[in-house]
């Protein structure tokens, strides 16, 4: 008897929800339909036919389909062209299968059943391993997680293929045999046939020791969690970034791994870690140096490491033709004239200039190769914009998300570096001459309300 498998379903499937069953028509998936039938639980079926593999995929469908239609079980089935969002998205097969069926998953209910198992889990352990991992690639799947709303419940994560294949043998469960799987140009499937039988000559149970070593390495992983968030006082990597005091980062002895773990969810590697670290170490230069990964960017900045979304082109050029509000790329200014102030500084951040010099209509754009300005005080000498930038430590990730005011009339020569109070001489105001004054102001982004 092979009961263990039944209550398995049973210990798992929370009471009151809907719940969905996914069976593709493999052994793993009718055996965990047929499970949770003979443990009475109410459930539909859900079926997702990926258009992968022409009639067998069809073939699939309709063991299911008659299998439900059999024991008076509700059938959703849903039919994807899965290669071509894989292609419309720049993503691989497996991962576009992954979301079309989880989120397909998703409006049937709120609960849903897989069939993953012990080897399943263990041949992703392997893999990780292979493609490089953090302890959290050593984990292994859930038995119970949360996708976006979704509970999904894996009740066969300790029960191994051989006992699934038992269980159907025993209770003569119809299964259809993917021919796909027998595939070894596939990594995944490498390991199953390759990899495991001779790990399995080494230890006839490794599946299941590999299985007993992923819950130690939760464990592990909780404590790390642990250590993470009380180290950092409480400072967790968002979706727009996060922005860490050196001084903070550096007081605590595993550095390498606090930085892993800040820079891990925004696509960088260990090798960017390492090269930061060193460059933090060194005390060398910072401003300039700035890591890359997809969308985001890290980089040093007024004593502390950034990492934010990238942001190409977020200046579009605009003519400010008189006062109000302006929109430049993402940014909303105010421009406004007004009265020669008494104090020339701003605490708000914004620039003033002699409007008899500037006028209007007048330019902002954004930073150009080979820009230069005259900086005020520095003696009428020309210098080049990045340099200026340099000696704000503004890092150079943020040089094309900078407003530059074009000088009237001068090509390639700025007036002022908007948002950040350096203005060229030839339009600084000049106490008893000027008599009134054009102020830019960079409120925040467009979407920005009042």
């Amino acid at each position: 008897m092979n009961s263990h498998i039944i209550t398995a379903v049973e210990d798992l499937v929370p009471k009151g929800p809907k719940v969905i069953v996914a069976v593709s028509g493999g052994v793993d998936s009718m055996t965990l339909a047929t499970a949770a039938l003979m443990a009475g639980i109410s459930f539909d079926v859900a079926h997702v036919n990926f258009s992968l593999r022409g009639k067998e995929s069809d073939f699939d469908e309709s063991l299911v389909r008659s299998w439900c239609a059999e024991h008076g079980i509700t059938c959703h089935v849903k039919t994807f062209d899965t290669s071509a969002y894989a292609a419309s998205e720049g993503i691989s097969i497996e991962m576009a299968a992954r979301r079309l069926r989880y989120d397909w998953f998703a409006t049937l209910g709120k609960v849903v059943l897989v069939a993953h198992n012990a080897n399943d889990n263990a041949e992703t352990l392997l893999l990780n391993l292979c493609r490089g991992t953090g302890i959290r690639g050593l984990c292994g799947m859930k038995s119970i997680s949360d996708m976006n709303g979704l509970m999904v419940i894996r009740p066969f994560l300790d029960i191994t293929r051989a006992e699934i294949e038992c269980f159907a043998a025993e209770y003569k469960v119809p299964f259809r045999v993917d021919s796909s799987n027998a595939d070894v140009s596939y990594k995944r499937n490498r390991i199953r046939h390759q990899v495991i039988p001779q790990l399995e000559e080494i230890n006839p149970f490794v599946v299941r020791t590999i299985s007993q070593n992923m819950a130690r390495f939760r464990d592990v992983a909780c404590i790390a969690d642990d250590y993470f968030n009380s180290s950092l006082g409480g400072l967790v990597p968002g979706p727009e970034g996060v922005k860490v005091p050196l001084d903070l980062l550096l007081s605590h002895n595993h550095q390498e791994y606090l930085l892993y773990r800040l820079m891990a969810p925004y696509g960088f590697n260990s090798q960017d870690v390492e090269a930061l670290l060193g460059l933090i170490l060194s005390r060398r230069q910072l401003s300039g140096k700035v890591f890359r990964s997809g969308g985001f960017v890290a980089y040093i900045a007024e004593g502390s490491l950034v990492i934010e979304p990238l942001q190409e082109g977020g200046i579009k050029e605009v003519s400010v033709t008189g006062e109000g509000k302006w929109v430049c790329g993402r940014y909303r200014l105010m421009v406004s004239v007004e009265e020669v102030p008494s104090g020339l500084k701003t605490s708000d951040g914004s620039v003033m200039l002699d409007s008899a010099r500037l006028g209007f209509p007048f330019t902002l754009r954004p930073w150009r190769d080979g820009d230069w300005m005259c900086p005020l005080g520095m003696g009428g000498r020309r210098r080049k914009v990045s340099d200026v930038l340099v000696s704000l430590r503004i890092p150079s990730a943020r040089k094309n998300n900078l407003i530059m005011l074009a000088f009237p009339g001068q090509e390639g020569r700025i007036g002022a570096i908007v948002g950040y109070g350096r203005i060229d001489e030839g339009l600084a105001i000049v106490p008893g001459v000027t008599k009134k004054v054009i102020r830019i102001l960079v409120c925040d982004g467009p979407d920005s309300k009042d």
